[in-house]
This record gives structure tokens, sequence and C-alpha cells, in this order.
């Protein structure tokens, strides 16, 4: 269990570490003249993104046995635990640049119109109006 775990969680590092490299360069796509230029990479954002799935379906997969350890047995794989914590550190790295860049594309006015916020939401009278639509 503990050399397959150890592959995996290299294995999902090494695909996290090329999603924060893609996130990354669209970032300084973002920041410059033509930040159209980003949407580029958008056929390797969606590839990297089920390698990313894949790869943490199989992580998860040795997450119950991992948990099943006792304290004692997990302090001996220091190895496991440090691999768990840069997994984590780099993704929520990779999530904070990626809402950076989806505020960028924002200002740009690059943002596709199924992900913009309902105009109802900044809207008091569309809400009050359908609180009296639906009042019984």
């Amino acid at each position: 269990m503990h050399n397959s775990l150890l592959t995996e969680l290299n294995d999902h590092l090494s695909v996290c570490e090329e999603a924060y490299k893609l996130v990354q360069e669209e970032n300084t796509i973002l920041h410059t003249p033509t930040p159209r230029d980003a949407y580029a990479h958008a056929g390797r954002r969606k590839e990297l993104l089920e390698r990313v799935t894949g790869s943490m379906v199989r992580v998860k997969a040795h997450k119950a046995l991992w948990e099943k350890l006792t304290p004692n047995e997990r302090a001996k794989s220091m190895d496991i635990s440090n691999l768990i914590k840069q997994n984590m550190d780099l993704i929520m790295k990779t999530v904070m640049l990626d809402r950076e860049n989806e505020k960028l594309m924002l200002q740009h006015g690059m943002a596709p119109p199924d992900r913009l916020p309902s105009s109802r939401q900044n809207n008091p009278s569309a809400v009050g109006g359908l609180y009296q639509r639906h009042s019984v």
C-alpha cells in the first residue's frame, strides 16, 4: 500500500504542477495587451482537468486505507504525509491564481455569458417582484 500510494501521490503532484504552470501562463497572458490569447489554452485546460480528475480518483482509492492506519503507523510514513501536504499546497495556489485569472477575464469582458451572475442578484426590485408574484 505504501509504495502504490507514494506513486499515486507523485503522479497527482506532477499533474497538479502542470495545471499550475498552465494557470500561470494564462495569468501572464491576461496581463498583456492581448488578453484574449488566454483562450488558446482551453484545449489544454480541458485535457488537464480530465487528468487531474482521474488522478484524484486513484488517490481517493488509497485514502480509506491510509485513514485506517493508526497515528503511529502514519507517523512512520512522513514521506506520504509530506506529499499530501505538497499536493494540498499546490492545489490551493492553483485555485487562488485561477480565481485571479477569472477576475481579470471579467475585467476584460472575456467571461462566457453562462458564467456571469444574473442581473437580478444586484437588483432589489427584481427580488421584491419575485416575492410578490409567489406570495399567497
